[in-house]
């Protein structure tokens, strides 16, 4: 589900496969309550500009279809799309009479939709000439919707007058089949100003709109007249609710109260305004009330709010019950129309489905969390003015748990690590869109108290997360705040429990760099060690040996070892300490084979010997071997990284990438940039860069370099900004070989510019694009049925490999007595000669593009390659290669030509009309050779 148009350019693209976005994940679920089909076997959430179908019984995905995108402008940083779904109905008229699933959804570009849920088609589609940001449907006429229409529409279907500019317009709206178009009322049933929601009872005869202190209420009479009524509140509303089968209107408000209101008069024939009504109260919540849900026959009350707890208020005996312990504040509620079942969405991105007969967990759909986090800031700023100490805290809360820990790929898992809730990681599966687990990495107090501001508890924050290159260990960095001048930060490290497939926590050190803050830290590679001669197993990550690295604001980096005490105890402590010059260091990294580390102070890049760096046990601090200053005048390098496996060394500040030669110990590249996000590949020579080209503009870069260049493998612009990029493992990249696969279709071997990874980027909204290599298959059926029959695609997988690097790529040879004469007979066809001939000229161009460092000699490759590659082709040239004076003639005839010219670049090989012929035909691969400029 495309979100975002990202412009995507691949540099060499006639080298490289194109790269494309294969999908979104993550996102927003709870922005708006979700919505149950009439059946209740399925529920309908609107992300963004797309609607995804799930199975209430175990809440997986069953169909996923986006709005088309439209001509009406591209992302704006911090707006919603103009395909962006304001809401979504369910149409239970059509389940009831024709069976199946349908959907309608109200978008930001004028247009409602009706969708087949089934199957993901677009039924029909209405031009509304507004945008509907709020829509519920007519209980009494199919096809028919009350709406809120924003003001300042200037595609309205109505002329709006001066005194009622800046309002709301509540209407109704009727979709029918056979128009292209929305027909309207005679005029709007009311008008109001700031509305945030809308609701209808059961009966349709009312209509009720509210705003932050003001309800808005339509009385639709049978003679087609509407009275309306107003009310000014002096609580600030946050739900409102009709009662089935009673005149009644629930209210909920900031206080925590939910009031009854006997409002619903029949007999009152003129608009009121404030006029006296009966009020009855329901007061349990301690903060405000978020949601607030009725069964159909009207007899149970569900509410919800900060508190997570879901209430039940039986209301013919005022007697309550409770469903505790939700795990973060309740958004909205949603009850099935078969009664059996409870939705309540959850602000931590989470929906869960209950069952009405006992209360037990149907199923849990959690996403990406750090979706919620920009929407709730926004939330608890609005708050009012008797209010705002609370909730303003609240907000500053957020504003103290930023995203710091980037986006972390689990080495053995692939999934991605991130913030989640305060003191928390998240592990989500960005392939699946499935939150996977939460590690709690600090405990904290989820229910803020009603007191004032200055009696809330800190929250913990995750500051950074690493793990060992097996996944076996992980270490956190956490910490909160003190008072307004310190805090306390604690390094924690963390053994995967093989049982559980869950980590638990060994040692916590407290305040590790002497009460500052911890800026980096590295894990040393466990496959490989100092003094080792051959690779250590996965299960060594627990041996004594392993080390980590961190470096903090003491002016100092610290080596941490693992030391085992007995089969089940073991701890961490300081093995020793280093500092350079009195500065302080920031980034810090392993060689691939653990024999080198790298520790950036200030604008300086040090290097030491990993082997006697550590065996400083006597607290004296050893120096460094060498340092690498790419210029005086470089801000502070905040991380560093070696790339992958390579002879590379990248560094970055928040303006520049430098590219490290360490064999020359010369800088190879720098790109100047505003740099917002690095990620580099651990084993792959890999680096994304997520940079904003013009400071404060509101369209990030993303790009991919190999080291040895400084031109990007593949460059995107994103709209709307990134905040943190990541190289995945494909699922197919542990089985690849790491060879080219060609692409007959084409007639070139293309490699993957992202070498079998998936680039994740993740934007401010929540939204995670993945981005991958166009497929392509090996030698598709249909391509090679093109060139030659389906029995010599047989007889070549029937011959088995040499196991050389040059027939593996261009395929087995055939020896002259081998050859049977049905398969000369079968490629006499010129056609069929000439598709060889395209073939092997693709094979010999992307052949010798490769860097000459892994090609071999000309004079040892040219024999192989004619005598591989020539296929005999019709009786005379069987004959000729029978023939050694004639193939010593031709051969020589090839090698003594002296009009082969390495700048020259011909247009067009001369004609293979005669491909039969052997001195035409030698005369062709002369040209064939002219264009790749072989020799």
């Amino acid at each position: 589900t495309p979100i975002v148009e990202a412009t995507i350019s691949t540099q060499n693209t006639d080298v490289y496969r194109a790269v494309e976005l294969k999908l979104v994940s993550g996102g927003a679920l709870t922005k708006d309550p979700i919505v149950f089909s009439a059946d209740s076997s399925l529920f309908y959430l609107a992300k963004d500009n797309a609607v995804a179908v799930y199975n209430v019984q175990n809440a997986e995905m069953v169909q996923n279809f986006t709005l088309q995108q439209q001509a009406m402008g591209s992302v704006v940083s911090g707006k919603t799309k103009p395909t962006a779904i304001h809401a979504l109905v369910g149409d239970p008229d059509h389940q009831s009479q024709e069976g199946g699933h349908r959907v309608y959804t109200f978008s930001a570009d004028h247009r409602a939709r009706l969708w087949d849920a089934d199957s993901g088609e677009l039924i029909h589609t209405w031009d509304l000439g507004c945008t509907v940001e709020h829509a519920v449907a007519d209980p009494t006429a199919p096809n028919a919707f009350y709406c809120a229409i924003p003001p300042n529409n200037s595609n309205g279907l109505r002329t709006t007058e001066s005194r009622d500019r800046g309002k709301y317009t509540i209407d109704r709206i009727e979709l029918n089949r056979d128009s292209a178009s929305a027909k309207m009322g005679e005029k709007p049933l009311m008008r109001a100003a700031g509305v945030l929601g809308l609701t209808v009872r059961g009966d349709g005869r009312w209509v009720a709109a509210y705003s932050k202190f003001r309800i808005h209420m339509v009385h639709l009479r049978g003679s087609g007249k509407h009275v309306r009524h107003r009310w000014h509140m002096v609580e600030r509303i946050s739900t409102v609710s009709f009662r089935p089968n009673e005149p009644v209107l629930a209210v909920g408000d900031w206080r925590g109260r939910i009031v009854f209101w006997f409002c619903l008069d029949e007999d009152i024939d003129k608009d009121t305004e404030d006029r006296a009504i009966v009020r009855q109260p329901h007061h349990w919540h301690a903060h405000r009330v978020n949601a607030v849900a009725f069964t159909e026959d009207g007899a149970t009350m569900l509410s919800g709010g900060e508190e997570g707890v879901l209430v039940f208020w039986r209301l013919e005996n005022d007697v309550r019950d409770y469903l505790p312990r939700l795990g973060s504040d309740i958004l909205g509620i949603a009850v099935s129309p078969d009664q059996m079942f409870y939705a309540v969405t959850l602000r931590d991105n989470t929906i869960s489905v209950f069952s009405a007969m006992n209360r037990s967990l149907v199923s849990s759909l959690q996403g990406l969390r750090f979706a919620e986090r920009k929407a709730s800031k926004g939330a608890l700023l609005d708050a009012p003015q008797h209010m705002g100490a609370q909730m303003r805290y609240m907000a500053r809360l957020l504003d103290s748990d930023p995203f710091t820990t980037g986006l972390v790929v689990h080495p053995s898992t692939r999934a991605l690590v991130l913030n989640g809730e305060p003191g928390h990681l998240q592990v989500f599966n960005h392939a699946a869109d499935r939150h996977l687990a939460s590690i709690e990495v600090a405990a904290f107090n989820r229910i803020s108290g009603t007191a004032d501001a200055g009696t809330h508890i800190s929250q913990p924050h995750v500051d950074l997360v690493r793990y060992s290159s097996d996944g076996t260990w992980m270490a956190t960095v956490d910490s909160r705040r003190k008072s307004e001048t310190g805090a306390v930060c604690y390094l924690k490290f963390w053994m995967l429990d093989p049982a559980t497939q869950s980590y638990r926590l060994v040692s916590r050190i407290d305040n590790p760099h002497a009460y500052g803050a911890v800026r980096d830290i590295a894990f040393q590679p466990t496959s490989r060690r100092p003094g080792s001669s051959t690779s250590a197993p996965v299960s060594s990550s627990s041996a004594a040996e392993l080390l980590c690295v961190s470096t903090g604001d003491d002016c100092a980096f610290r080596v941490w070892e693992l030391h085992t005490v007995a089969a089940a105890a073991s701890h961490w402590s300081c093995r020793s300490t280093a500092q350079h010059r009195g500065m302080r260091p920031h980034g810090a990294a392993f060689s691939a084979d653990g024999s080198m580390l790298a520790v950036t102070f200030g604008s300086t890049i040090t290097l030491w010997d990993a082997s006697n760096t550590i065996n400083q046990g006597n607290g004296s601090s050893s120096a460094p071997v060498g340092t690498l200053v790419a210029s005086t005048h470089v801000p502070t390098l905040t991380g560093v990284a070696f790339v992958g496996a390579s002879h590379y060394l990248a560094a970055w500040s928040a303006e520049r990438l430098d590219m490290w030669n360490m064999l020359t110990g010369s800088v190879w590249w720098t790109q100047v940039m505003g740099i917002q996000s690095v990620f580099v590949h651990q084993r792959k020579a890999l680096v994304a860069v997520a940079a904003y080209q013009i400071p404060q503009s509101s369209t990030a870069s993303v790009m991919v370099y190999a080291p040895r260049s400084p031109n990007p493998l593949l460059a995107l612009q994103h709209p709307g900004g990134i905040e943190a990029v990541a190289l995945v493992p494909s699922s197919a990249s542990s089985s690849s070989s790491g060879r080219s696969r060609p692409n007959t279709e084409r007639g070139q071997l293309k490699p993957d510019p992202l070498d079998a990874n998936a680039l994740v980027v993740l934007t401010p909204q929540g939204l995670l694009n993945v981005y991958s290599a166009e497929s392509t298959s090996v030698y598709s059926t249909q391509a090679l049925r093109s060139t030659v029959d389906s029995t010599d695609v047989e007889a070549a997988a029937a011959r088995p490999m040499d196991g050389s690097a040059f027939s593996s790529i261009f395929g087995q040879q055939q020896s002259g007595s081998g050859s049977s004469s049905g398969s000369s007979q079968q490629l006499a066809d010129p056609r069929k000669a000439r598709a060889a001939l395209r073939l092997v000229s693709s094979a010999a161009r992307s052949t010798y593009s490769a860097p000459h460092h892994v090609v071999p000699p000309v004079a040892s490759l040219f024999s192989h390659f004619v005598s591989s590659q020539l296929i005999p082709i019709g009786p005379a040239v069987t004959k000729t290669a029978a023939d050694p004076n004639a193939s010593a003639s031709a051969s020589a005839a090839i090698e003594n030509d002296s009009d082969v010219d390495m700048l020259e670049d011909s247009t067009e090989p001369a004609s293979r009309s005669n491909v039969t012929d052997p001195a035409k035909f030698f005369s062709t691969m002369r040209h064939e050779f002219r264009k790749t400029r072989v020799l």
